[in-house]
């Protein structure tokens, strides 16, 4: 695939480096990129309708939007002396996550970058950071870092080599395509992982032990996708490319084998899901999320 044209950029705050912002900037070392420079604003001192009048709060508000866009326009200023193409988007909105996805929906950038948030670890469903609503439902691609450069460390792209509808298999090639235009662009080398669990069967009540050999389902199951991975890789001209097969929920199995291999980047797709089952089952990228050490770049299949 090509290198992402249209990227949209959330600058968080006024702060003297931007991650999101400088792993941008890898982007255009090899093709003419469009850099959206967003921020959103908001300030809680506004809900403060007994102490301030509304013709305070307006006055107040212009002032904030004012002096942002003065910072937007310095950071827009230093991508000019290297002209690269960018534009502004200040924006005022008490939720940063539904800025977020209002910009991207608007704009319909190829990629978003952010810096990872404090409290992505946080899996409570009453209070879900912004990182975990972005990876639900933000509909570009959404790559979540930690530093401001591209580091010597492979990637691991997990994908599910056992996926029969068009939907998925459309997801599978999606994220393999993204991990080699990254491996192109960082120089590095990408890994492809599938998690798997061993069936079981609890002895029925009454019904006395069922003698069932239970590693040989394993090493059946185990067989079963390394060789649809074998395929897959192999349909997608990637057959030198190393893969793992591990046991365990994709939750902890991969972060485990991320942090152990010394992992950079995981790439992964997601599927949001809505009401009850999204406050309280979320999906598996997002524990994924919240047990990850490194960076994650998420493709919604939705």
């Amino acid at each position: 695939m090509r290198i992402p044209k249209q990227i949209l950029v959330v600058v968080s705050g006024k702060h003297s480096q931007h991650p999101a912002l400088e792993r941008a900037l890898k982007f255009t070392e090899a093709e003419d990129v469009h850099i959206h420079l967003f921020n959103s604003i908001y300030e809680p001192v506004m809900e403060l309708t007994d102490v301030l009048s509304s013709s305070h709060r307006k006055e107040l508000k212009r002032q904030y939007m004012a002096d942002r866009h003065l910072y937007m326009d310095t950071l827009a200023n230093d991508l000019a002396e290297k002209n690269i193409e960018c534009s502004i988007h200040v924006t005022w909105h008490r939720e940063l996550h539904e800025a977020i996805e209002e910009a991207v929906d608007k704009l319909q950038p190829d990629l978003v970058i952010k810096r990872i948030s404090a409290d992505a670890s946080n899996i409570n469903p009453f209070t879900m950071p912004v990182d975990r609503h972005l990876i639900r439902h933000c509909r570009a691609p959404l790559l979540l870092v930690k530093d401001s450069d591209w580091h010597k460390k492979p990637m691991l792209a997990a994908i599910d080599p056992s996926a029969s509808d068009q939907l998925h298999k459309a997801l599978n090639k999606q994220i393999l395509d993204y991990a080699k235009m990254l491996s192109n662009v960082t120089e590095t080398k990408f890994r492809t992982i599938n998690t798997f669990e061993t069936p079981s069967m609890e002895p029925a009540m009454g019904l006395g032990y069922i003698n069932i050999d239970f590693e040989r389902v394993r090493a059946d199951t185990e067989q079963s996708h390394q060789e649809k991975m074998l395929t897959l890789l192999n349909e997608h001209e990637l057959s030198d490319t190393s893969f793992h097969i591990v046991e365990g929920r994709p939750d902890v199995a991969i972060p485990d084998f991320a942090e152990d291999l010394g992992v950079q980047l995981v790439i992964m797709g997601t599927a949001g899901r809505t009401g009850l089952s999204a406050a309280f089952i979320g999906n598996t990228a997002e524990y994924i999320l919240a047990n990850l050490n490194c960076e994650i770049l998420t493709l919604n299949a939705n």
